[in-house]
């Protein structure tokens, strides 16, 4: 696919580490580091690969490098490294290689670490329906509220705690809505509600 630095190229899951298409995916990324897109990498490390870690933590440490944001699980992290605090997770596995880190702890709600910034984002209650889709979905608003305020590669380091609440918050508020319904995706009203420009 053509890139351009108005783009964000989100990568991640096992699709991502696997050596069958290591060769395409470093083409990507290679192109999206080369025109100053937004490199976002899910690591979405699953426990049914966890005697593959060793293996493939070359390759986890090369996506490290080409990201500006990693997000990752409690979970994710607790496979890869056997530690499940997020400020450890950032200091000692995650800052030498990219200065962001989205940490998501299911119910608990998101922490955002950065080399100026440690905040942690409660999640507002509610009952959940299934969490079918919620952190495809915390992804997702998380790119929509960095697309929405206009921001590029080059503006990583200047955001402000304003900044990152307001990006934050929609992709809580779309994590939120995936889990009161069956769909594993946003609501028509929540669509609707962006559209309209009312979030």
């Amino acid at each position: 696919p053509q890139v351009t630095s108005e783009d964000i190229v989100m990568f991640g899951s096992f699709y991502a580490i696997t050596p069958q298409l290591r060769d395409k995916v470093r083409e990507l990324l290679d192109k999206a580091r080369k025109v100053g897109a937004i490199i976002y990498y899910d690591v979405n490390f699953r426990s049914t690969h966890a005697h593959e870690a060793i293996k493939l933590m070359p390759t986890i440490l090369e996506n490290f490098e080409y990201a500006d944001i990693i997000k990752g699980s409690d979970e994710d992290f607790e496979v890869l490294y056997g530690i499940n605090e997020g400020c450890t997770v950032f200091k000692e596995k995650i800052d030498f290689y990219c200065p962001r880190l989205i940490y998501s702890r299911g119910s608990q709600g998101v922490d955002l670490y950065s080399r100026t910034l440690t905040k942690r984002y409660p999640i507002e209650p509610v009952i959940p329906v299934s969490t079918i889709g919620a952190g495809d979905n915390l992804n997702a608003g998380i790119l929509y509220g960095l697309i929405k305020h206009r921001i590029r590669r080059d503006d990583l380091d200047c955001l402000t705690e304003h900044d990152w609440d307001n990006i934050i918050r929609c992709g809580l508020e779309f994590s939120a809505d995936t889990c009161q319904q069956a769909d594993n995706y946003i609501s028509r009203e929540l669509a609707t509600k962006l559209t309209n420009g009312n979030s």
